[in-house]
């Protein structure tokens, strides 16, 4: 019975434990404490990002719904059964803490959402040295075309309980001349959308008309605090001047605005400039290694601005440190989240249980749990940026059936070749960037060749 009303798969132990649990109640309420308790349970997996139901979530979710007069009778029952009841209870405030954080947050970024890049057109104003594509410009699909991507892939995700989050992405998604209409439609729809720019084309009037139709969060991209800097990365005049006023005007209609740095060589050292320009601004800041794909801008580039294992260490734990300290000094409630979304550190494992409720909602390489992409063809990316490894065509190909193959579900999971499906830390990390490794290894599961953790498989 259990199996055919959840939306989730079940690790063994909550299923057993909740099939004893169930047997000391009556079973005149099993029909009611059942479906609730299913719900409640996949809820808490849902925010974890995850796939899989474990024995926290159970036991939370139990909390969440079990009514007040029940309580001491389940906290008795299940400590019959061996469960360390006062742990979890101290998980969970942990955890309610945390999602306090993220209701400082737009609604399109928060767990159990997937976010989608979508990328509308390959058109660029600006020649970054670190781009992930080749910018060659190819025939775009239609507004129409667009609306009927975004219902199969959220008619499919509503079947798992999950939204998306549609991304415009580009080339620079606002010299699409019709993107109003696909942003009116997300709007009609009640569908979460954003938009990452470079703020050159983001007016006035643009960020006026995110604001109409509700958008939910915009990414605006510059790499240097140096004007000058920026320039030269960005290949393009005073381009710093056009991100700040980007920020500036998503302030002045209310946008959730966060602004999107790529780290690499040139500007590894001014990380922490970076982050305090940001936040001047008033935009979250939020930091991404540069990464590699075959055929991109990046590629040409990558001898001069790939970064070395050393710095990419320091780059995971500049983010996660941070994170960890403020929830040490008792503000897991007030802590930028944000800031670690795909960035804990490959070999940091948490202390206790109060540093794992604030991570624990989804962190390392996030390619199929929480991020994919949509190429100007409809083509379907496992991960945000495109891949030689792809899932299929949303335009030809139902998505409910991608996340049932196998392929979607074996990237999800984690399931990586060589010694990173051997390490104690895949849980956390998830093998490192699936692009990067995709592009120096040709196996986008196989092993994350920056990986600075030796374990037994070396």
């Amino acid at each position: 019975m259990i199996k055919k009303m959840r939306k989730k798969e079940w690790d063994e132990e909550p299923e057993l434990i909740f099939q004893d649990l169930l047997t000391k109640f009556p079973e005149s309420l099993h029909s009611t404490i059942r479906p609730i308790t299913i719900e409640a349970a996949e809820k808490r997996c849902i925010n974890r990002q995850s796939s899989i139901v474990n024995l926290s979530d159970l036991i939370l979710g139990i909390f969440d719904v079990v009514p007040e007069a029940f309580k001491s009778k389940v906290v008795e029952e299940l400590g019959a059964l061996g469960v360390d009841v006062e742990r979890y209870i101290n998980i969970k405030k942990y955890r309610d803490r945390v999602n306090i954080s993220w209701e400082r947050f737009a609604k399109g970024f928060r767990p159990g959402v997937i976010h989608f890049a979508m990328y509308l057109t390959d058109k660029c104003n600006m020649k970054c040295i670190h781009c992930a594509t080749d910018c060659k410009p190819r025939d775009e699909l239609s507004v129409e075309q667009w609306c009927q991507i975004i219902e199969n892939l959220e008619t499919s995700l509503k079947k798992q309980g999950r939204h998306g989050t549609y991304i415009w992405f580009g080339g620079e998604p606002t010299l699409r001349n019709d993107i109003e209409e696909i942003m009116k439609y997300c709007y009609e729809n009640d569908y979460n959308h954003a938009i990452i720019t470079n703020g050159v084309k983001f007016t006035d009037h643009f960020a006026k008309m995110c604001k109409k139709y509700e958008m939910s969060h915009v990414f605006v991209s510059f790499d240097s605090a140096n004007p000058e800097k920026n320039d030269e990365i960005r290949g393009f005049p005073n381009s710093l001047s056009y991100a700040q006023r980007a920020i500036q005007n998503c302030h002045k209609y209310g946008l959730f605005v966060c602004a999107s740095m790529t780290v690499m060589r040139q500007n590894f050292h001014e990380i922490e400039e970076m982050k305090v320009l940001a936040e001047e601004w008033g935009a979250v800041p939020f930091f991404r290694p540069v990464v590699k794909q075959k055929g991109s801008r990046a590629e040409e580039y990558w001898a001069d601005i790939g970064l070395t294992i050393e710095q990419y260490k320091q780059l995971y734990e500049f983010k996660y440190t941070r994170a960890i300290n403020a929830i040490q000094n008792g503000n897991a409630g007030n802590i930028p989240v944000f800031e670690i979304y795909e960035m804990t550190p490959f070999m940091e494992i948490p202390h206790n249980d109060q540093e794992l409720a604030a991570i624990d909602w989804g962190v390392g390489c996030q390619a199929c749990k929480a991020m994919m992409g949509i190429e100007v063809d409809g083509t379907i990316y496992p991960t945000g940026y495109p891949t030689a490894t792809t899932l299929g065509n949303a335009l030809k190909d139902d998505f409910s059936d991608v996340l049932n193959s196998q392929l979607y579900k074996d990237i999800r999971d984690r399931k990586r070749n060589g010694k990173c499906g051997k390490c104690p830390h895949i849980k956390l990390c998830g093998g490192g960037c699936r692009v990067l490794t995709e592009a120096l290894t040709g196996d986008i599961l196989g092993s994350f060749p920056y990986c600075w953790y030796e374990n037994d498989d070396e």
